[in-house]
């Protein structure tokens, strides 16, 4: 039987850590915290909405995660096929073309699987995949620790 879920509305923070309200009257900035109030995000059906809360406890809307592969790949591949990798780099102009392509086949929904989190996000700067592994249980996660780049092929010109 799967635990219900409380409501759990996001807390952006511009000065402060971000945090979640859980059932509308418990704020909490920590991802251990958050599932010992709503258990039933350990379930793996409950996998993509806790892999919401973790990023966004994590690193708020730096980062999106990636809930459809293929859909994240089309759109990828749709903004890579409107770059001209000929021509030259331009400061402050993102191109996908100047970092490459992930293996696609690599990103996967959430899934929680053993006790562990793994996800994929995207960057909302420059659009690459990050892989992402974690204990939701864990007392001390560090974002710059958990969020890996994919490795990424090169654009032939």
């Amino acid at each position: 039987m799967t635990d219900a879920l409380p409501d759990i509305e996001l807390d952006l923070s511009f000065d402060g850590p971000n945090a979640v309200i859980v059932g509308g009257a418990h704020k909490v900035v920590r991802l251990d915290k958050l599932v010992a109030l709503a258990p039933g995000l350990l379930q793996p059906s409950a996998a993509t909405r806790l892999a919401e809360l973790a990023n966004h406890l994590l690193l708020g809307d730096d980062f999106s995660v990636i809930t459809a592969p293929g859909d994240y790949a089309t759109a990828f591949r749709a903004r890579l096929a409107t770059e001209d990798p000929s021509l030259p780099w331009r400061p402050g102009v993102i191109r996908l073309c100047d970092f490459g392509v992930p293996d696609f086949d690599e990103i996967k929904a959430p899934e929680l699987s053993d006790g562990r989190l793994v996800f994929f996000a995207r960057d909302s700067f420059t659009g690459l995949p990050y892989r992402i592994e974690l204990d939701p249980q864990a007392t001390d996660l560090k974002a710059a620790e958990l969020y890996q780049p994919l490795g990424l092929t090169p654009v032939e010109s």
